[in-house]
């Protein structure tokens, strides 16, 4: 199992995949969520707020022990459902995006791992060098005066 960035992925993917499972109910839970802040926001904001803050830093994200049967089930319970096939699809992907993010991690080199490398890119390097170039010559002719400025001066 990888890292605290791959769980954290892993999480935000199994969120969104119940959110979209449970996308006709969001806007009761937005509500609740809103009456409930109004009630308990002024003691969030002391003492209390910070040992709370401190509580959810150990805690987010799950580990592993916790996240993967979260993440099996969730894809068991959305693939088992009584709900169409359209339905189903996004729910079931983000758990399996969730549960690969978990084995591979988030680096690139996992990504490169399964679908191989992507193809090759020009250095940025030598873009940037010609862009500096560039915008160092305008800078030196905006310096100098102009032929003709320098010419109707003679005369």
């Amino acid at each position: 199992m990888n890292g605290k960035g791959g769980r954290r992925a892993a999480a935000v993917f199994l969120i969104l995949a119940w959110v979209l499972w449970l996308h006709a109910w969001v806007p009761a839970l937005l509500v609740v969520g809103l009456v409930s802040w109004v009630f308990v926001h002024k003691r969030l904001e002391g003492d209390l707020g910070k040992a709370l803050v401190r509580v959810w830093r150990r805690v987010w994200p799950p580990g592993a022990p916790v996240l993967v049967p979260l993440v099996f089930a969730s894809a068991l319970v959305f693939w088992i459902s009584d709900a169409s096939i359209t339905a189903k699809v996004l729910p079931v992907a983000l758990c399996i995006l969730g549960f690969s993010t978990l084995l591979l991690g988030t680096s690139r080199c996992a990504l490169q791992a399964v679908a191989g490398p992507g193809p090759r890119r020009p250095r940025r390097d030598s873009k940037r060098r010609t862009l500096i170039a560039h915008a160092q010559r305008f800078w030196r002719a905006r310096r100098e005066p102009a032929p003709a400025a320098s010419r109707g001066a003679d005369h």
